[in-house]
């Protein structure tokens, strides 16, 4: 990587810790713009966009070993490229700084850390963590972080580098002259846009962590802030199952937020009204999981995936023997949501028949699309809520992959499938076509958008946030760490469970077995 450009980092070798923070290297945000190293031997000649060592903000063996062992067995070199370009992209870019018990990362080419990106960047690491202490020890320095801030601050979205960091606060954080109640502080918070994947990602990388390591420390660390953490959670999804109006018509609102910087947000930034759905109630959420501001209350892919994590937090609280308390609330509120969601949840329509919608409020209104930002209506299988076999689940894919089921299905000779209005219609997101990837059971499917994938990289060898459907080189963000880490567990996925797709032996690949070996 061409040394132009200060950049404070640690940089752990292995097992072995080394302090690099006067290593200059460029800009990552720079150096994706334009193709580095010896092109592939594919048709594409995709770049090698993997900083040097000496550059990357970590480094794992066992990831290492993982990209060595897949890509010389895979027999597209393109893909095989593109998966080494970002399987490692979150490791060697996006760590801006670690100690021992925390660590900030940053999104990519927007310097702060996503509640729901970072989640989502570092998941696909865990299978490894047993075998790379190094690793493990990262890991738990995301999860303690984000308890942290969810600790201070549970409704706010992104965040600065934490005070003990000494990073200074970046300039100009999204938030910049607005009123938000519960007032957060720009110092700490970089967005407080109340969005309910935020704190389920929390859950989900947590568990997922224990799951693979065994590691109980995450539950004492600083006092129990963990527990914190969940127990604000709880609050959280309380207060905003509450509906707008109590018996006396008084408005209630536990969060709202306004200014000059921020999407329109109705009555006076408290949103649009949550009507009282009784005894089985939904959980409202102000923004999407692509931080646009809700069309109405009830997002259905956010309910999906709460349903799945508040089973899974009471599962794990009952493991580890903690915690009866939330582990009773969250097994009960996970019933009530998921019968919420069957009951006003899903519209009979007369061209798909039975399907999900994508928002609801109660009253009636209901947005008939879906965003290509996880969760979404195409991930409910992928979050664990319904196999991708469900009658209901089938219907809706086949609705919101069309052009006339879905008002933001976008498509052209570059690529097609689902778009975003964070962007706009034209621009699809390689991320949705990710999704399409690990929710589908057709290997002539998957093969297809993998080439979408391939050859919509604007020639850089790294995963895009959108695409223009008839120009490629319009694209947004060169730097996206989510979608470079979400690309990487696709592969790995297909590796272990559709092999024939990417090796010319067909043999399964293993993690497990791989990392057994001497």
């Amino acid at each position: 990587m061409r040394v132009v450009l200060a950049v404070l980092s640690l940089l752990f070798v292995g097992v072995h810790t080394t302090v690099n923070a006067l290593q200059r290297c460029e800009d990552f945000a720079t150096y994706s713009t334009q193709p580095q190293g010896t092109p592939s031997k594919g048709p594409l000649g995709l770049p090698y966009m993997r900083p040097d060592p000496a550059c990357r903000t970590f480094n794992s063996s066992a990831v290492e070993k993982v990209v060595a062992n897949l890509t010389s067995r895979m027999k597209d070199p393109d893909l095989a490229r593109l998966f080494e370009n970002t399987y490692t992209n979150t490791l060697d870019t996006t760590v801006k700084w670690f100690n021992e018990n925390l660590t900030f990362v940053v999104t990519g080419d927007i310097p702060a850390e996503w509640l729901r990106d970072s989640s989502n960047q570092f998941k696909v690491y865990l299978p490894l963590v047993k075998q790379d202490q190094a690793l493990q020890d990262l890991s738990r320095g995301v999860i303690n972080l984000q308890a942290q801030y969810i600790g201070e601050y549970p409704y706010c979205n992104a965040f600065q580098p934490p005070p003990e960091s000494g990073l200074p606060a970046e300039c100009c954080s999204g938030d910049t002259g607005a009123a938000v109640s519960p007032p957060d502080n720009l110092t700490i918070v970089w967005t407080c846009g109340y969005e309910l994947d935020s704190v389920l990602s929390f859950l989900q990388l947590s568990r997922l962590y224990y799951q693979y390591s065994q590691d109980k420390s995450i539950f004492t660390f600083n006092n129990g802030a963990w527990f914190s953490a969940v127990e604000n959670i709880m609050q959280l999804i309380h207060d905003q199952a509450i509906p707008t109006y109590d018996a006396a018509g008084n408005v209630i609102s536990f969060y709202n937020i306004s200014g000059p910087n921020q999407q329109y947000m109705k009555n006076d930034g408290r949103g649009p009204p949550k009507a009282n759905t009784g005894l089985i109630v939904y959980i409202g959420t102000t923004y999407r999981p692509s931080d646009d501001v809700v069309a109405f209350p009830y997002n259905i892919p956010h309910q999906a995936m709460a349903v799945v994590e508040l089973r899974a937090l009471a599962a794990l609280l009952k493991e580890v023997g903690l915690r009866p308390d939330i582990q009773s609330e969250a097994t009960t509120r996970a019933s009530t949501v998921e019968a919420a969601l069957w009951k006003w949840g899903t519209v009979l329509t007369k061209d798909w028949g039975e399907v999900f919608a994508y928002e609801v409020d109660g009253y009636g209104g209901t947005a008939m699309q879906d965003d290509p930002n996880v969760p979404s209506l195409v991930s409910i299988p992928y979050l664990g809520f319904v196999n991708a076999t469900n009658n209901v689940y089938a219907n809706t894919r086949k609705m919101v992959l069309s052009t006339q089921g879905n008002p933001y299905y976008g498509f052209g000779p570059m690529i097609r499938g689902v778009s975003s209005p964070h962007i706009d219609e034209k621009h699809v997101w390689p991320m949705g076509l990710i999704t399409e990837v690990v929710t589908s059971t057709e290997d002539s499917d998957i093969l297809v958008k993998l080439e979408y994938l391939k050859n919509t990289t604007t020639g850089l060898g790294l995963m895009h946030e959108s695409v223009n459907t008839h120009d490629g080189s319009d694209y947004t963000r060169p730097w996206f760490a989510w979608a470079n880490s979400y690309f990487g567990e696709a592969i790995l996925q297909l590796a272990a469970n559709k092999p024939h797709l990417l090796f010319t032996d067909a043999k399964p690949f293993s993690i497990a077995d791989l990392l057994q070996e001497a």
